[in-house]
């Protein structure tokens, strides 16, 4: 029964239609959730060392510190968006051959992107495009790498992302609403190791769910 009613929820939150939009509009948006990481090549080099290649699998523990999370504002002309976004995504080696002890972007394989959005009576569309910046933490063949370098604090700009979305905002209150969002990313990095680099190629399925508001 329990699951029943669960389910009549649901459907009846995504019978709710959009409402109609005013013509100029600011809204600002907070998620979290999870992901499913495909299985993807890893190609690591190593200063006179053999060149590791590895079919590699990610954990994103999106529950544990640092948590995985989502933020993104844009700006709203009648049914259309310009946005930024920035979403805190993690990888962490879950297969690891054995000559890499550890290996994880976990501060943040961070996707920042420009979206454009179109709404439509009943969904949320979104393409973006953008970068991904990471702070690797790595001990290949046991040597650690050490993370003060980039940009700052260790972070680097790393590659190119992007991302197709369909969400479905529910209005609760005024401009507030809750977002349930699917996204799919694919990205690529080059990220530093001690005495070396690694690429990493990473395509996801994203499952979100927030808040916003819209002013």
């Amino acid at each position: 029964m329990k699951r029943m009613m669960a389910a009549a929820v649901a459907l009846l939150a995504l019978s709710v239609p959009l409402p109609a939009q005013a013509a100029d509009m600011f809204s600002f948006q907070l998620s979290g959730g999870g992901v499913y990481n495909f299985r993807m090549p890893l190609t690591v080099r190593q200063d006179g060392q053999e060149t590791i290649r590895h079919s590699a699998d990610y954990d994103t523990k999106p529950f544990d510190t640092p948590a995985y999370w989502a933020i993104r504002a844009g700006w709203w002309r009648g049914d259309a968006a310009w946005e930024a976004e920035l979403v805190h995504h993690k990888l962490y080696l879950s297969n690891n051959p054995p000559e890499i002890q550890h290996l994880s972007v976990s501060h943040g394989f961070n996707l920042l992107t420009v979206n454009r959005a179109w709404r439509h009576p009943w969904f949320i569309w979104r393409v973006g495009l953008g970068v991904v910046i990471t702070h690797p933490e790595s001990l290949v063949r046991g040597v650690e790498f050490d993370q003060k370098g980039g940009i700052a604090d260790g972070y680097y700009l790393s590659g190119p992302t992007g991302q197709i979305s369909i969400e479905k905002r529910i209005p609760l209150w005024k401009g507030l609403f809750a977002g349930l969002e699917g996204k799919l990313t694919v990205s690529w990095a080059r990220v530093p190791i001690q005495n070396g680099d690694a690429d990493l190629t990473n395509i996801a399925l994203h499952g979100l769910v927030g808040l916003g508001y819209e002013f």
